[in-house]
């Protein structure tokens, strides 16, 4: 707060580069001052610590669930700009030794899956976070009202959500895998007045998924 609230609205910075932990609120809150500022900065997240750990190498944590559910997603749903991961020095191939990239190949992947998401489904540059969307509080929303909402569910399973009136397909991406968006148990809502559950995903359900509800035409 104390470097950055005076540089708000400075004609000569477009953004800020974050090094946190709190990503989620981080992000949204550099990105809200600075729209309200006058002047839109991009925010980034660089290097998610701690310093000794950041991302483990696929040995010691093939999954990475952590960095993928706590930074990565978080991250770009609230209208973050990009990630800049650091290799911690408590395990081999760290930051300042680094020799190796492959040794983070899958942190790669679930980075590529993710960008490969924002690309081809979403026009994530009209998109403003929209968490009250979604009965649950831990689910991530990004929408551009009354035609697409991607919601991100950290721990899976279902939720309601509130969507204007009208016809919405419901489809699922896996993070964890990348690939197509698939049919869960509930294919289509019909938004209105009362909140609707948007089903389950259609596999691993406790796992963390994207589920896309796209606003149909009338015809």
């Amino acid at each position: 707060d104390q470097v950055f609230e005076p540089l708000l609205g400075f004609e000569h910075l477009e953004g800020a580069s974050l090094q946190t932990n709190k990503t989620r609120l981080h992000t949204r809150r550099w990105i809200e001052r600075s729209s309200a500022a006058g002047r839109q900065w991009f925010v980034c997240l660089d290097e998610i610590g701690p310093a000794k750990i950041g991302v483990k190498p696929d040995a010691v944590d093939y999954e990475h669930d952590e960095v993928r559910r706590d930074h990565l997603w978080p991250h770009l749903m609230s209208g973050g700009a990009g990630v800049e991961w650091l290799f911690g020095y408590a395990y081999p191939h760290d930051d300042i030794k680094l020799e190796d990239f492959r040794s983070r190949d899958y942190m790669w992947d679930l980075t590529r899956f993710a960008v490969e998401f924002f690309r081809e489904h979403l026009p994530f540059q009209e998109m403003q976070p929209a968490d009250d969307v979604a009965g649950d509080k831990s689910v991530l929303c990004l929408a551009r009202p009354r035609e697409a909402y991607a919601l991100y569910l950290p721990q899976g399973r279902t939720t309601d959500v509130k969507l204007p009136a009208g016809n919405y397909l419901v489809r699922w991406f896996d993070p964890r895998t990348g690939g197509p968006l698939r049919p869960g148990s509930v294919e289509q809502l019909l938004g209105g007045s009362e909140p609707m559950p948007i089903g389950t995903p259609p596999r691993q359900v406790d796992r963390d998924w994207v589920c896309l509800i796209s606003r149909q035409s009338e015809g």
